[in-house]
């Protein structure tokens, strides 16, 4: 059987099931590169693949492609459920992942720094006031969402003016990580902001485009749009720390923790299944605390 032909099924059999369209092209994505790979190596055939196979492929991607232990490992799981699938389709007498291992990751979480997160809102405020163009006035509103909620990307990408109630100062989450609706709280100051962006995209179009952040034809903003702006602005203005979408969110995070949130409120605010993962920032932003200690210890008066 191709190796190939077995992919493009398995990712049929995935559709049926129900998957989201992003995990599907995940799949198609990852397969494509799968199978450049296995041809270049003279495979073709799914009975001359083999464990070993699998882990050289997975050695490539990370000395050769140069991808990371987190991009590695997420490579890993797709092939976890690609050869679980094989075994349990009878294709395979073994299931060819058995034993691999997933390599070591920095679990520090990806935070940006606030001088950095001060830097870019300076920038993108004076662009705002000087051009006061369509993008200088999405780019803004854009920041000052993720900073403000700590959505996700792909979250962002999907959030509609249906989505935000003004009335009660919430956003609805339609489809979250955990493919449960969920909401995040709406603050003043950003509900002003928003209001602002709806009034601008109104007066624009004359009729208020269904998704939030928009390009100037009053398309959805895309998920790899909104990854360029960040390179960008990272590029722009030199920021050296991990300038990034997820970054935010973890800035979201770790500023409840610093100003007074407990972990109990930060994991219902960030949205986290499990309260280990929010128990990840206190470790992280330790030195910041050590700070404070320094600055504040009732020793310092005593001694």
């Amino acid at each position: 059987m191709l190796i190939e032909s077995i992919t493009k099924e398995f990712i049929l059999d995935k559709k049926f099931e129900g998957l989201r369209e992003t995990t599907l092209t995940s799949y198609s994505d990852f397969f494509r590169g799968f199978n450049k790979y296995l041809t270049e190596q003279g495979l073709e055939q799914l009975e001359d693949l083999n464990k070993r196979h699998l882990k050289t492929y997975l050695m490539y991607c990370h000395e050769e492609l140069g991808n990371n232990p987190v991009t590695v490992n997420s490579k890993l799981k797709l092939l976890r459920v690609f050869c679980r699938w094989l075994y349990v389709e009878k294709m395979t007498d073994i299931l060819l992942t058995d034993g691999i291992k997933a390599m070591r990751e920095d679990t520090a979480p990806k935070i940006v720094t606030t001088d950095d997160v001060r830097a870019v809102l300076s920038h993108l405020r004076r662009s705002k006031r000087r051009e006061d163009s369509f993008t200088s006035r999405r780019n803004y509103i854009l920041m000052l969402t993720m900073i403000g909620t700590g959505m996700r990307l792909s979250e962002v990408t999907r959030l509609e003016w249906s989505d935000v109630d003004f009335s009660e100062s919430l956003i609805q989450i339609r489809q979250s990580k955990s493919r449960k609706s969920q909401s995040v709280p709406l603050s003043e100051s950003l509900a002003r902001e928003l209001l602002e962006w709806r009034l601008f995209l109104e007066r624009k179009f004359n009729k208020l485009p269904q998704s939030v952040f928009v390009t100037e034809k009053g398309t959805t903003l895309t998920y790899s749009a909104i990854q360029n702006l960040f390179k960008r602005l990272k590029k722009r203005l030199g920021l050296q720390s991990r300038f990034c979408p997820h970054g935010l969110r973890a800035y979201f995070i770790k500023e409840l923790l610093k100003n007074g949130s407990n972990l109990r409120q930060s994991q219902l605010l960030a949205r986290h299944s499990k309260i280990q993962t929010t128990q990840l920032y206190v470790g992280y932003f330790a030195h910041e605390l050590k700070e404070g200690l320094d600055e504040h210890n009732p020793l310092n008066d005593l001694i």
